[in-house]
């Protein structure tokens, strides 16, 4: 099984990418989610997306910092997925 495009896209950055990187993150996450039109379908998306970034967490853990950056931008997306959803 294959990493997501933007867990690949935070690996090639690096254990410590540059101050610009969680907004290149975000866009790639962006990106990543717009590919899915349905609200329902943009959600699991976004789920594989934290999968990804766990299996890479056990196997990476010098990222983890970082990684939790990203989380944190995944989650604030679910919420704002909840709320277009109610």
């Amino acid at each position: 099984m294959s990493l997501s495009e933007p867990v690949e896209r935070l690996r090639r950055l690096g254990p410590t990418p540059d101050v610009g990187a969680i907004v290149l993150m975000e866009q790639a996450i962006d990106l990543y989610a717009a590919g899915y039109a349905r609200l329902d379908e943009r959600g699991i998306a976004l789920d594989i997306l934290l999968r990804d970034l766990a299996r890479l967490r056990t196997v990476e853990p010098d990222r983890d910092a970082f990684i939790a950056q990203v989380e944190n931008y995944i989650d604030s997306l679910h919420r704002q997925l909840t709320r277009q959803a109610a």
